[in-house]
């Protein structure tokens, strides 16, 4: 359940961002360029998975729960006893780790990319 929007978001994010920088900044570097956008597109991919974590997290630390038919019954309970906002706990740690990380990531990749256009597949 959270890894659909989390990728929906996470690399509709990137591209959108990379061609945001190019096109209205495009003095920017292009490893600036990979790095800003991954880490955005980290956030933002966590900021819209993080309602369907919180109760797999639950789910799967509570020791008397079943490992199937479980989940949407605890996304409910946990909206009706502790308000929605309650589905984004952990939410500002989660994103301030999310940002260096996939930061990291993409500039990693498209780097790598780079390299084996360049020298390897040429």
């Amino acid at each position: 359940m959270r890894d659909m929007p989390f990728y929906a978001f996470f690399f509709g994010t990137y591209e959108l961002n990379c061609y945001l920088f190019r096109t209205f900044v495009p003095s920017m570097p292009e490893e600036l360029n990979f790095f800003l956008s991954g880490g955005f597109a980290g956030m933002l991919g966590w900021a819209a998975a993080m309602p369907f974590d919180v109760p797999k997290t639950n789910v799967q630390a509570s020791w008397d729960s079943k490992v199937v038919g479980s989940y949407f019954p605890e996304l409910i309970r946990i909206a009706r006893e502790r308000g929605v906002l309650a589905l984004y706990t952990g939410l500002i740690p989660t994103i301030a780790r999310a940002f260096p990380a996939n930061a990291a990531l993409f500039l990693g990749v498209e780097m790598g990319k780079k390299f084996f256009d360049q020298y390897l597949w040429a």
